[in-house]
């Protein structure tokens, strides 16, 4: 199942998610949104199983 979210950014964040997209090789800001969530959520889940 695919759930979608409408995100607000500030100017500066959409700035930087631009920036990183461009970085990163990849064409659309909600698949670079994508990827530093599940990032994100993979290093977190690392973390939390070490404590």
């Amino acid at each position: 199942m695919v759930k979608k979210y409408l995100l607000t950014v500030t100017d500066e964040m959409a700035v930087k998610l631009e920036k990183e997209m461009k970085r990163r090789m990849i064409e659309t800001v909600p698949e670079t949104v994508r990827s530093i969530l599940s990032e994100y959520l993979t290093d977190s889940k690392k973390h939390t199983t070490n404590k």
